[in-house]
């Protein structure tokens, strides 16, 4: 049944809140993944450089250099695996989109699916069952097709021109998701129009920026839902509103149920 998958888990471990890396280089002889739940770190692979954060997935291909250092503490899901021979023909051209389309690192549109994988192996590393690889398996390689998808349809219709400005749009948005920010404000940093700010950042990332902070914002949400105690109006603060009023309108509209629900639904019951 595994070999039906690309991708085969070597190894799989899941890192929360972790300050520093042990090793800051490596160079495994199979590619190794780094889905970013939460958290900043900076990297480069194969003398390609950048920073990655919450939503996005980092891979390297085997035998390259890997280097990363933490830049905020970092929860991340961890793999080391390798492509099945049937699919050995394809792994170069997996290898040349990692790094001319994204630089090694891959953010989705379909960032409640991603966050939904990353729950979903949370689940696992906490669970003794006969089934856990199999499953493993297959939520890592649902990972794995989002970017496949994603970057063949890229390569074919040249989507993706190179929009520094746009990867900076992105980076000011992650910077300050939990904090008050307004699209506006991004555009003028960016000397452009909003109109233009929303156009630019949909053709490079497949998604409008309005959506993309919202989307970030409440997959933070989600994850301190069932991670922690904390209260609505906390977590809402936590996630850059003013009052959890205003959140649940917003989390129910994203997420198809209000937060207590969600809640009770995957983690911890509302005191």
């Amino acid at each position: 049944m595994e070999t039906a998958y690309p991708v085969s888990v070597i190894y799989g471990d899941y890192w929360k809140e972790k300050p520093q890396f042990v090793k800051r280089v490596t160079k495994e002889p199979a590619w190794t993944m780094f889905a970013i739940e939460n958290g900043r770190f900076r990297y480069s692979i194969d003398n390609v450089e950048g920073e990655a954060t919450g939503g996005d997935v980092v891979f390297c291909p085997p035998f390259m250099e890997f280097k990363r250092e933490v830049i905020v503490p970092l929860s991340f899901h961890y793999f080391i695996c390798k492509m099945h021979d049937n699919y050995a023909a394809a792994e170069e051209r997996s290898i040349d989109m990692l790094r001319r389309l994204f630089s090694f690192k891959y953010t989705t549109s379909e960032q409640s699916r991603l966050y939904n994988n990353f729950r979903h192996l949370l689940v696992l590393e906490r669970m003794d069952h006969a089934q856990r690889r199999i499953w493993k398996q297959h939520f890592l390689n649902d990972i794995w097709m989002l970017f496949q998808m994603d970057a063949e349809t890229l390569a074919i219709s040249s989507l993706l021109a190179e929009d520094k400005l746009m990867k900076e749009a992105k980076a000011i948005i992650d910077r300050h998701a939990f904090r008050e920010i307004r699209l506006q404000d991004v555009a003028a940093k960016l000397h452009i129009h909003p109109v233009q700010l929303t156009r630019r950042f949909q053709h490079v990332f497949g998604i409008a920026p309005s959506r993309y902070l919202i989307s970030v914002r409440m997959e933070k949400a989600k994850t301190l839902l069932v991670q922690t105690e904390y209260t609505i109006d906390h977590i809402a603060r936590l996630c850059g509103y003013e009052n959890g009023f205003y959140f649940s309108r917003v989390f129910t509209h994203y997420s198809k149920m209000n937060p207590s629900h969600y809640r009770k639904l995957n983690g911890l019951a509302t005191p």
